[in-house]
């Protein structure tokens, strides 16, 4: 029986029913997928539904656990060797994604919190942690009155636990074919914090942030809305400080919440510092919009933990772009990368030839899918992120504004074009400075011409930025467009058919632009003593 994650429903019913047959059980696979999907409408995972659903059959149709298949038993957590049959091979838990779903391993981990269940089948549920990570696990309820009542700040060895996937999030289950022994005190194990570090660009702001009120009511931190604590009614809310923060490295995008002595740290606006601005302006709102103006386009290097889908910012500082960094690849970031689509760093020379878009064919129909622009270095791009200077601004609109912008970005210049519905983005240009660094980020769009299909940047946001950003984006994207070129060159592209349908494979001029970038941030010569 499969264990990959990504099986589907229907093809992990299919395949318990036809065990369960070979076995002279008649069990339908629609009334398996039935009890599976039934599981998952309250947010069992897959494999814990699946896992239910064949320890009841079995007790159903009066299978005894030594009549199961294997891959059953195995499903079921009757077999996988406790460690009173085998010796304790310990595994790391940060190695446990390595290793995949449904593998039976040893650990020696201390408890780090304990929460309620929050179904009947769990008898205790929380996080466990050793130096190398923190990691959920579960208590089944059903034949593991052997187990010890785990205890928080205790070290266990933990042996046959099953690990388990759900979204990305690994987790360990504990069942009648587990063993749990306390662990002596020579063993104790002192775990990791949980935190994380990563690195990205600051590339938008999520509703939410800058200057705004909490519930005054002790233990209670809910956002006051329109005077109104979603708890405790009207309220008089009190100050406070936050950033809501895309972070994206090129691969992916992540939420990032940072708190009041975070934001001030990053922006340098202190709380007090807010509340004076909001009141000179009359509008809270000016926070926000500073903050943003400081921060996009900026790379971050940060630290902190992964609770629920935000990535919990208690370490900041400004960085630029080296191929060292961290980035934000760690699987433990997962639980916050957002389905927006990252910003793919490329230059002008490449974004300009890129005139050809299409929509994903499972979203044919949806009038609101996303488009993609077919990059002629292999890859797909439905948002983009470029730094250069800003060399010419014009209202270019008739009976409303409509403002056009003209960057260079390496080499060649990109045209970005901002009207009514890029509000923020033409407020920019029509005040803007020209030459300066700017950073923005947005999305493709193509329009015909009378020479043929022309690309601009349709701008989500526009900020001035410094001369080091703008140098940090040159080797940001030297090295993301060499990857792709790489990639595409040793066939090892999925869009390798397409680009050499759509343009040719002619990356010559993408090339010669990548050699100009890194002779243009390459370090003077020492002069000759």
């Amino acid at each position: 029986m499969s264990a990959d994650s990504n099986i589907s429903v229907e093809q992990r019913a299919a395949d318990i029913s036809g065990e369960f047959g070979e076995m002279g059980v008649d069990v339908p696979a629609s009334a398996v997928q039935e009890r599976i999907a039934a599981m998952q409408q309250f947010n069992v995972p897959l494999e814990e539904a699946a896992t239910t659903t064949v320890r009841n059959l079995a007790e159903e149709y009066d299978v005894e656990d030594g009549d199961l298949s294997e891959d059953l038993s195995a499903l079921a957590g009757f077999s996988g060797g406790a460690s009173g049959s085998q010796a304790f091979e310990r595994v790391m838990i940060g190695d446990i994604p390595d290793l995949g779903t449904e593998e039976w391993v040893d650990v020696r981990a201390q408890v780090v919190n304990l929460w309620e269940p929050k179904h009947d089948s769990m008898r205790q549920v929380g996080l466990i942690g050793d130096e190398s990570a923190q990691m959920k696990f579960v208590v089944w309820q059903k034949n593991t009155d052997s187990l010890p009542t785990l205890e928080e700040g205790v070290t266990y060895d933990i042996a046959s636990a099953i690990t388990n996937e759900y979204e990305g999030k690994y987790s360990l289950s504990l069942n009648k074919a587990s063993e749990v022994n306390e662990s002596g005190a020579e063993d104790a194990v002192e775990p990791t914090d949980g935190k994380v570090r990563a690195t990205g660009t600051l590339v938008a702001l999520e509703d939410g942030s800058g200057l705004i009120k909490r519930c005054p009511h002790e233990d209670c931190t809910r956002v006051v809305q329109n005077g109104r604590c979603s708890e405790h009614g009207k309220v008089d809310g009190v100050f406070d400080l936050r950033l809501k923060a895309i972070l994206d490295d090129g691969e992916r995008a992540v939420r990032a919440l940072f708190n009041a002595e975070m934001t001030e740290a990053v922006s340098g606006i202190s709380l007090a510092k807010a509340k004076e601005m909001a009141s000179e302006a009359l509008d809270p709102s000016v926070v926000e919009g500073a903050i943003r103006d400081t921060l996009v386009g900026r790379t971050l290097d940060v630290r902190g933990p992964v609770v629920g889908e935000y990535f919990l910012v208690d370490e900041v500082a400004e960085t630029g772009y080296s191929a060292d960094n961290p980035g934000l690849s760690d699987a433990a970031i997962a639980p916050a990368v957002t389905k927006r689509q990252p910003a793919k760093r490329l230059f002008a020379e490449e974004l300009n030839q890129a005139n050809h878009s299409f929509t994903r064919p499972e979203d044919e129909g949806d009038d609101r899918a996303p488009k993609f622009t077919l990059l002629p270095s292999g890859e797909a791009a439905n948002r983009v992120f470029v730094v250069g200077t800003l060399i010419e601004t014009a209202d270019v609109g008739g009976d409303s504004e409509f403002w056009k912008g003209r960057v260079m970005a390496a080499g060649e210049a990109v045209n970005i074009y901002a009207g009514q519905y890029q509000a923020e983005a033409m407020d920019m240009l029509r005040v803007a400075d020209t030459p300066s660094y700017v950073a923005v980020v947005g999305k493709l769009h193509h329009y015909e011409t009378d020479y043929g299909v022309k690309v601009s940047i349709q701008p989500e946001s526009i900020t001035v930025v410094n001369s080091e950003v703008r140098d940090s984006w040159v080797a940001e994207t030297i090295d993301a467009t060499q990857q792709r070129l790489g990639a595409l060159a040793d066939g090892n592209s999925d869009a390798s058919d397409a680009v050499q349908s759509v343009y040719q494979s002619d990356v010559s001029n993408i090339e010669a632009a990548v050699e100009a970038a890194i002779d243009d941030i390459a370090p003077e010569p020492a002069p000759v003593q």
